[in-house]
């Protein structure tokens, strides 16, 4: 347990970064912890979240960090983030980062996968009708993976297909306020 909260420290040292207040990074963070320390059991995290900024700070910061330390568990942690910038900042540095780890596991599973998409816009956006439809299938999907029985690597290539389906709406589907 003890390597565990370290581990945790560090995370949260290495997630925000320093010099910047932390009032400027307030609300723009997304994260997907899992932690599993019971044999047997099976935690699901997914974080998927749209966040604005109109500072001159960007420090947005993604998480997806699962952790186990038990005996035949899995363990999953899964965030996605869009950061819509509508603003010139001074300082532009994001964070993405998947960390899943295992500790004196027996048979476990432990992944994590994080995936960060920043868009810099010349005003307020919002999402087309499509963009919220797909945006909504894409949180559907990403919940249903809860009940798939995947092996590590089909769980992989869903979650990237459906990165792609997310990059792809943020970075197509934003229109300026007032417009449909």
């Amino acid at each position: 347990m003890r390597k565990f909260l370290i581990a945790l420290a560090a995370l949260v040292a290495v997630a925000l970064p320093s010099g910047v207040p932390v009032a400027a990074q307030a609300g723009g963070d997304n994260a997907a912890l899992a932690i599993n320390t019971r044999d047997g059991k099976t935690v699901y995290r997914i974080a998927i979240k749209v966040s604005r900024n109109d500072t001159g700070v960007v420090t947005n910061t993604n998480i997806a960090f699962a952790y186990a330390s038990c005996a035949d568990c899995q363990t999953y942690a899964i965030a996605f983030q869009a950061v819509l910038v509508t603003s010139n900042p001074t300082i532009d540095a994001p964070t993405n980062m998947a960390i899943a780890w295992n500790d004196q596991c027996d048979s476990c599973t432990t992944f994590a996968d994080a995936n960060q998409v920043t868009v810099t816009t010349d005003g307020p956006v919002h999402f087309t009708p499509l963009g919220n439809q797909m945006l909504a299938s894409i949180r559907h999907d990403l919940h249903g993976l809860k009940h798939e029985d995947l092996s590590l690597d089909e769980l992989a290539a869903t979650v990237n297909q459906l990165a792609d389906q997310f990059t792809w709406v943020v970075t197509t589907q934003l229109v300026p306020v007032g417009n449909a």
